[in-house]
């Protein structure tokens, strides 16, 4: 899963990258530059199951950032020539929009409607340049399908018309498989990062309070951190880092939280396997069913499914082990149908 990191010049996104993947990307207004790394999702569950089972190794989800060039700012007062979407953002699963919240002159609010209107207007722009040629296409040819794509595609643009984002517009599972090809950004799940000062470490709720009506659960979400203190800790080693957190008056690295919300942002769960080779998190889309499930691990496994043999997280936290868990009766077996929970330990049985 990708998600593209996007923001103004001097908003912090390549710190924040940089904080997130341990990398040492240039930093300031470098607008064109463009970096990408596989960050790995902390997962305490994970870690104390590695601590139980012992294995070889242990392998944590997983998410591809890519810190991008930035937007022009200007919103709707933008014109074509100066949309310049980077083609990586439509291979996204969602964005990570960062705002600065730091700086003594920062406008926060209004820089995120900026956002808000160049996706919309970068959305409308590939409308308006698609949606006439397919209409007359699709009632020369009889083509059905084409005309009901153009419908799906003109209830779209009546909503950018009234600066409304896609994501907040009504749309079916259908509709969605209908105009997946045109990667719309304004589609994409959200993550609006509030890049703070280290002078508000501790009372990042006045900022979080600030955006509260802008809130959309799975649509868009909000974060506040201090870039430029996650970025300092992400080159210290554990001692040394556990020792700043003291200093700061935390427990753990905020930028961890932003990780496992950008995780969630995408509808994504983890599920487990632990045996003496690896103990390692798998992930799916929340509501997935324990065949599709298992496709994740290897594609015959999903071919040849016989069962799932699942034991909750917390029953095997608190048991120990497979066996224990079996003897107390929380060991259960499930079908092809049985919907995957966040946290499931599982082992596939199948036959091929």
């Amino acid at each position: 899963m990708k998600i593209g990191i996007i923001g103004l010049p001097q908003s912090g996104k390549t710190t924040i990258f940089n904080a997130a993947s341990g990398k040492s990307e240039a930093v300031g207004d470098y607008s064109q530059a463009s970096h990408r790394a596989i960050i790995k999702v902390p997962d305490a569950r994970l870690d104390r199951l590695s601590e139980l089972a012992n294995p070889k190794k242990t392998t944590y989800a997983e998410i591809d950032y890519m810190d991008m060039c930035a937007f022009s700012g200007k919103g709707k007062e933008a014109d074509q020539s100066q949309i310049k979407i980077p083609e990586e953002l439509n291979y996204a699963s969602a964005l990570m929009v960062v705002i600065d919240c730091f700086s003594s002159d920062c406008e926060p609010e209004k820089n995120l409607n900026l956002f808000l209107d160049e996706l919309i207007l970068s959305d409308q722009i590939i409308i308006e340049r698609n949606i006439d040629k397919k209409e007359r296409t699709a009632k020369m040819t009889g083509d059905q399908e084409g005309l009901i794509e153009v419908e799906v595609l003109r209830r779209c643009l009546a909503s950018l018309e009234d600066s409304k984002p896609l994501s907040e517009l009504d749309l079916s599972e259908n509709d969605r498989k209908i105009i997946k090809k045109y990667a719309f950004l304004s589609l994409k799940p959200l993550l609006v990062v509030l890049n703070i000062s280290e002078d508000d470490i501790g009372s990042d709720s006045k900022w979080m309070d600030k955006f509260a009506d802008h809130e959309m659960p799975g649509i868009r979400e909000f974060v506040a951190i201090c870039g430029k203190i996650e970025m300092e800790l992400s080159d210290l080693d554990e001692s040394d880092k556990a020792e700043f957190l003291s200093e700061l008056g935390i427990s753990r690295p905020a930028m961890e939280r932003l990780v496992k919300r950008s995780f969630h942002l995408m509808g994504l769960i983890s599920f487990f396997t632990v045996g003496d080779p690896e103990a390692r998190a798998w992930t799916i889309k929340a509501g997935t069913n324990a065949r599709k499930a298992a496709g994740a691990i290897h594609s015959d496994l999903e071919r040849g499914f016989i069962r799932a043999e699942v034991i909750k997280y917390e029953d095997f936290d608190e048991l120990g082990s497979t066996p224990a868990a079996r003897e107390a009766g929380r060991y259960h077996v499930e079908g092809k149908d049985y919907i995957v929970c966040d946290g499931d330990v599982i082992l596939v049985r199948f036959n091929i």
